[in-house]
């Protein structure tokens, strides 16, 4: 073989695995990728390149045996190719693939298109039409065409007798020494069967050899996987679970015979997150769906997926994991700490705040009458600053209790109209000062309801106290109560006001802790009297949302269920207790997800 010859089969070599690396990248990314978009730059550059040299103005590519040939000289074996291209060959019963001269970029990119199609999809049924439809000529697929003897000339030849006795009759005419008739017969099968044994071995050894890879990349993918995870959960084609060793069970954080039965997403919780194949069983007559389904929260997955990282080869198999792996005891420590100096904090500046405004109000009470105007402007000004001091004091400790789980709600049969009334009478007065018209609307012989009455009160004069603020002088706020639409055993609070609005983007955050949507020229507080009402409500099985628009005005809802009727009251406080759960449940809860 000469340089140049040498030289030429390895650059067409290099040409079909840049191709077969090309369709690899489609596992991974889409068919625009920047990533993808370079790789066939380089295929595209590279096949032009061999064909400028091709004496018969073509490049074919075809198998036989395992080899791997190009325009008749034999250029390398199968397993020196990514696995895509015996994919490829072997999927659309390719014979030969064919580049012409007249191949371009855009050509390349319908056939990589066509390479990683569905089983099920249009192209793949009839990938020469795929082709030919988008205007492809430089690229042909030959397809493997196999020749069928006609059943009478066998017949016929065999005249109409078994393998065995043609050749006994053959043997038999051919030798007229009985005694050598057997023995030439037993030669004859013989070679037959070692011919018919050689002949098996040569098809079957390519399916053993691919079985062998099967088989190889299974148990390296399994072992990387089983490297990383203890727990094993086994699964019927329902996605039911049938076993959970005990690894998985502490994963799930629930034994077996709990969870036997149902089915793998339905018995995770928020902090999981699962990944199941949307067809589990491994069907013989088609290709398996690639589907995958996920189920958890967007903070779940965006945490996984930023934690693990798949190692593959050039020819994409899976090879190997990285994982970044995060202290979750550190930050619950922290979390802990924080909590325990917010709480010391504001416990400490309880103390001279209460000294400070008791002192203001003998100022305030013994002075009023002897003092100028400008030094009651002030004193009253310090009464403002300390009241809202306090309520800061307050929230935080609140939202402190919230978010470790110790916050506890005294739920029992209530009033609802009193619930009203109480809110609504604490802040007539600072309506009437800032002029305006707050009214409260109570429907008729409503229900008894289950709620802790002291901090329902606390929304409504949160949520009153933020519609008076924000709603400008002569304005109106109302306060409604009243049944829910029939078949929903609810009664609901509302506070309208006539205030500016919320923009519909803002609907959710407004929510979260520390958000203020700024609305109008007022401006101040904390940004936790919404989580924290949320949060309350949500203590006592209610729900709390809003309607606004720019504009028209704000309608905070508040639905809380009846009263059941059964067992005392102290039974049914003990049922509404909250226990300390998990911090991750109350950002759900708080709407932080």
């Amino acid at each position: 073989m000469t340089e140049a010859s040498a030289t030429f089969e390895r650059r067409c070599l290099e040409a079909i695995q840049i191709l077969g690396k090309t369709l690899g990248q489609l596992s991974l990314y889409k068919l625009g990728h920047p990533a993808v978009a370079a790789m066939l730059q380089s295929c595209d550059g590279q096949l032009k390149s061999v064909l400028a040299e091709t004496a018969q103005g073509e490049l074919a590519f075809s198998v036989d045996n395992e080899k791997l040939i190009a325009n008749g000289r034999i250029i390398g074996s199968m397993d020196q190719l990514p696995s895509a291209i015996p994919s490829v060959f072997g999927r659309f019963k390719l014979s030969s693939l064919t580049f012409k001269p007249a191949l371009t970029l855009d050509e390349l990119k319908v056939f990589c298109e066509l390479a990683s199609s569905r089983a099920d999809s249009p192209a793949a049924a009839d990938p020469r039409k795929f082709l030919a439809d988008r205007g492809v000529a430089g690229i042909i697929l030959n397809e493997a065409v196999y020749a069928k003897v006609g059943e009478e000339a066998l017949l016929k030849a065999l005249e109409q007798k078994s393998l065995e006795e043609t050749i006994r009759a053959l043997v038999g005419n051919a030798v007229a020494d009985p005694l050598k008739q057997k023995s030439v017969y037993e030669k004859v099968e013989g070679l037959l069967r070692e011919d018919i044994q050689r002949r098996i071995d040569e098809v079957t050894k390519p399916l053993l050899q691919e079985k062998t890879i099967l088989r190889n990349d299974s148990a390296r993918t399994r072992g990387v996987i089983e490297n990383v995870a203890d727990g094993v959960i086994v699964v019927d084609d329902g996605g039911n679970i049938l076993m959970m060793n005990p690894a998985a069970e502490e994963l799930y954080a629930a034994p077996l015979s709990r969870v036997a039965g149902q089915h793998l997403a339905a018995s995770a919780g928020s902090e999981h997150l699962v990944t199941l194949s949307e067809e589990i069983g491994t069907p013989a007559d088609r290709d398996i769906r690639k589907d995958v389904q996920v189920r958890g929260t967007e903070e779940a997955m965006r945490t996984v997926k930023a934690s693990a990282a798949v190692v593959q080869n050039e020819a994409g198999k899976i090879v190997g994991v990285v994982s970044s792996l995060h202290d979750a005891t550190k930050r619950k420590d922290l979390d802990r700490m924080q909590r325990e100096f917010v709480a010391h904090v504001t416990h400490e500046l309880r103390a001279p705040l209460t000294s400070v405004r008791a002192a203001l109000d003998i100022l305030q009470e013994e002075f009023q009458d002897r003092i100028k105007e400008e030094e009651t402007r002030i004193l009253g000004s310090a009464l403002l600053n300390a009241d809202r001091l306090e309520r800061l004091i307050n929230d935080i400790l609140d939202f402190s209790k919230i978010e470790a789980g110790e916050m506890r709600v005294n739920v029992k049969k209530a009033d609802a109209e009193r619930i009203g009334k109480d809110a609504v009478e604490g802040l007539k007065p600072w309506a009437t000062r800032r002029s305006i018209d707050l009214s409260l609307d109570v429907e008729p012989d409503l229900p008894p309801i289950n709620a802790d009455a002291h901090r329902t009160v606390q929304v409504l004069v949160n949520l009153l106290s933020n519609a008076i603020k924000f709603t400008p002088a002569n304005g109106k706020v109302a306060v409604r109560v009243f049944r829910a639409s029939a078949g929903e055993k609810l009664v609901e609070f509302t506070v309208s006001d006539t205030g500016p609005g919320i923009p519909q983007s803002e609907h959710k955050r407004i929510f979260e802790k520390f958000i203020q949507i700024a609305t109008g020229e007022v401006r101040g507080g904390t940004g936790l009297g919404l989580a924290i009402a949320k949060a309350l409500i949500h203590m006592q099985n209610g729900r709390l949302w809003l309607e606004s628009d720019v504009g028209k005005g704000s309608t905070f809802y508040i639905a809380l269920p009846f009263w059941s009727g059964s067992g005392d009251d102290a039974a049914a406080a003990k049922a509404a207790a909250v226990a300390p759960v998990e911090l991750p449940w109350w950002k759900k809860l708080l709407g932080m997800t």
